[in-house]
């Protein structure tokens, strides 16, 4: 029979699905640490020691005035993952990707209650005897009626599993609010810094999945085993020709891009960054507005110095390479222009090869692209 274990969560982020959230708080995060009944009161003890060895003796805050030195914060990880033996689990949603079909969702009660509600679903769905607890948010009303949905759509004995609490009566919370707090400086652009690489790096061991909502497959899970996808020399070979590149790009708007682009193929190798994250974090940075159509000639100017961009047909986004496959994505989305072209043209030459205009044959005249044409036929 498996150990049961104990779930304290927390979030970061608002509700606001307003793409002008004055905040800039694209990725609304929940968090959670997951606690063997056997290492209670071994974590009981670690927040104790990092409550008064960091924090004062004050109660652990991801907001507190002590983590804006973003060293101080990888340092209190680190000490946290030497000290505790715990994995977290973590959904991130993507609110600006819900701006277009809010519905309900445009109501912070809504908002809370129905990703909680996916969140708690992985701990129903991945442990067999638990106990969760779950900062309270809002209010006792909003606690009450999450109370009820959870009881109404959950079976067994789930609502005696699920407390709802705050990190006074449950301090364990406080090292959930510490990991929120830490991701969302991960995934938002306004919260990004040097140091995001680091936390992201320093977390990735003791968390084995990442869920992103909404996905094309509801509920995908995002695996962080990045050893296991990327390919080495490809990630390398494309990530030491941007950074050259880089350095001798003059434009900085254009600096900006890549920069990001780079920060993001360290931190989620295999997602496609979308448009309006890169255009929202160079605003940020920058202060300058950057539309779409400036966007993809920036992206078409950075491929025409040899840098390997990718985009696919289904996404909105640019990714930089990190392994075969996303290259062949790359020469397939271009082969996907080449080919109907140089169809088109052997049709048109065609049609004058058909009728009498004296000699005259364009592609005659034209031996590269004769050539090229020639190429459809070959087998």
């Amino acid at each position: 029979m498996s150990e049961k274990v104990y779930i304290f969560g927390d979030e970061f982020g608002t509700s606001t699905l307003n793409q002008n959230d004055v905040k800039n708080i694209t990725h609304f995060v929940y968090a959670a640490i997951v606690v063997k009944e056997s290492n209670l009161d071994k974590a009981r003890e670690v927040r104790d020691s990092i409550s008064v060895n960091f924090f004062y003796g004050n109660p652990i805050k991801s907001n507190s005035k002590v983590l804006k030195d973003e060293k101080k914060r990888i340092e209190i990880l680190e000490y946290l993952i030497k000290n505790l033996n715990f994995i977290i689990y973590l959904l991130v949603v993507d609110k600006e990707k819900l701006s277009k079909d809010t519905g309900g969702l445009r109501f912070k009660e809504v908002f809370y209650k129905y990703f909680r509600g996916i969140f708690v679903s992985q701990i129903n769905n991945n442990f067999s005897e638990f106990e969760i607890f779950m900062d309270n948010l809002i209010s006792e009303k909003y606690s009450s009626e999450l109370k009820n949905y959870i009881q109404q759509n959950y079976q067994n004995n789930f609502f005696e599993q699920y407390h709802i609490s705050d990190d006074k009566e449950e301090p364990l919370i406080q090292l959930a609010d510490l990991i929120a707090g830490s991701y969302g400086r991960v995934f938002n652009a306004s919260f990004i810094s040097n140091n995001s690489e680091d936390i992201f790096y320093t977390l990735k061991p003791i968390t084995p999945n990442i869920t992103f909502f909404p996905d094309k497959v509801a509920n995908k899970t995002f695996v962080v085993n990045p050893e296991k996808q990327i390919d080495s020399e490809v990630y390398e070979i494309v990530r030491n020709d941007a950074i050259k590149i880089y350095d001798e790009i003059a434009d900085d708007i254009s600096k900006a891009v890549l920069d990001y682009l780079l920060w993001h193929q360290k931190v989620l190798p295999f997602k496609y960054a979308q448009t309006y994250e890169i255009t929202n974090a160079l605003k940020y940075y920058t202060g300058k507005e950057l539309s779409i159509e400036n966007l993809r000639i920036i992206v078409k100017e950075l491929r025409f110095k040899g840098i390997i961009i990718v985009s696919s047909s289904s996404t909105s986004g640019y990714k930089l390479a990190v392994n075969k496959s996303d290259v062949h994505t790359y020469f397939t989305h271009y082969l996907n222009y080449i080919l109907p072209m140089l169809k088109k043209i052997e049709i048109a030459n065609g049609v004058f090869a058909n009728k009498t205009v004296g000699d005259f044959i364009p592609l005659s005249d034209m031996e590269e692209l004769k050539n090229l044409v020639e190429t459809l036929s070959i087998k």
